[in-house]
């Protein structure tokens, strides 16, 4: 009787320890900086996703399969579309458009950095900007957290924001 619980037992704890580095990580994050460049007159935005995440959100909202380590010209196009979707930039209620500029894959965090340009006016005092942030609410709801620095000299040296499910919209005014 003892040799047969401590079969299953074994049986349990290998089953855990196997799946333990399949199943998918707990934290939902995203993690994003916003820099006003006042020579190019353009806001840079890189925000990193983990891959997985960004992968099977992409497949579900596009029916497709995009290859993070080797982007062609239409995965760049699918990546611009699903952040015109969930990441809403404005300055004055003018809607900025990112354009896709490069990507970097950091594979042992499974992390995908990805970095975007949106042309914009001088930027001056009494000015107002927003920025809404909704990328994978819909997949993890209140388990998805998104985090954004923001710079733009002289006007904000760096403000922080945090996104949630509930309240994804930031706005400031210089």
């Amino acid at each position: 009787m003892r040799t047969k619980h401590h079969k299953i037992l074994l049986v349990i704890l290998a089953l855990t320890f196997t799946t333990a580095f399949i199943a998918p990580h707990p934290i939902k994050l995203t993690s994003s900086l916003i820099e006003y460049d006042t020579k190019t007159r353009s806001l840079q935005m890189e925000c990193r996703v983990f891959i997985d995440d960004f992968e099977n959100s992409v497949r579900k909202k596009f029916q497709g399969e995009i290859d993070v380590a080797d982007l062609s010209k239409s995965d760049q196009k699918i990546i611009e579309a699903y952040f015109r979707r969930y990441v809403t930039l404005m300055v004055n209620d003018l809607n900025l458009t990112l354009h896709y500029i490069s990507s970097e894959v950091m594979e042992k965090q499974n992390v995908l950095s990805l970095k975007f340009s949106a042309e914009v006016k001088p930027l001056k005092k009494g000015d107002v900007f927003c920025m809404e942030n909704r990328l994978f609410f819909e997949e993890f709801e209140f388990l998805q957290t998104n985090m954004t620095t923001i710079r733009i000299p002289p006007l904000i040296s760096e403000s922080y924001f945090e996104a949630k499910e509930d309240d994804y919209t930031l706005p400031i005014q210089f």
